[in-house]
């Protein structure tokens, strides 16, 4: 599985347990409700300074053999709860305020939760295992002519990285000795 293909199971994971759109940041799309998340891999491989673990394998070719590398890298996400204030309707039918710093509070420390606790098996599900959640900090802007209220942490995640190539093999060696003289 490619590190997109991780990246992507993590991030639908998370979306499914805060139960709002988890979006990747500065792309061109459509506006979603209050509240949502933004993410970026900030960094995607901060290798682990090793050799990685080198393996031979069967190729496709019954003439050639894989050559395979694997290392376990780590990656940094940064995590950004977005909301503003507004209204939302009650069960009961009346019109309730929600403050958006408070909102983006709330779900920036369950969307800490899903990765110290929570979401242990969907991150392993993922192919990721959690190394560090920093705290949540305000990450406030000033959108036009109100404030976006944001809460927003990073979180280091490792994962199995593996790289291969084909090699021809050897079919047979041959010893040549040198002739008496």
């Amino acid at each position: 599985m490619t590190f997109v293909q991780k990246r992507d199971r993590l991030i639908q994971a998370l979306a499914d347990y805060l139960d709002c759109p988890v979006l990747l940041a500065s792309q061109v799309q459509p506006e979603v409700d209050f509240p949502f998340v933004v993410y970026s891999v900030t960094t995607d491989y901060i290798p682990e300074n090793t050799l990685g673990d080198i393996s031979l394998g069967d190729a496709a070719d019954p003439e050639m053999v894989s050559v395979d590398r694997r290392e376990m890298p780590t990656a940094t996400f940064s995590f950004t709860v977005c909301s503003i204030n507004h209204f939302v309707m009650s069960d009961d039918g009346t019109e309730e305020y929600i403050y958006g710093a408070d909102e983006a509070a709330e779900y920036s420390a369950k969307a800490q939760g899903f990765f110290l606790h929570s979401g242990f098996f969907a991150i392993e599900k993922a192919g990721f295992v959690v190394v560090d959640v920093a705290n949540s900090s305000n990450r406030d802007v000033l959108e036009s002519d109100e404030m976006g209220r944001r809460y927003g942490f990073d979180v280091i995640l490792r994962y199995t990285r593996t790289d291969s190539f084909e090699v021809d093999t050897i079919d047979a060696v041959k010893t040549i000795q040198k002739e008496e003289v």
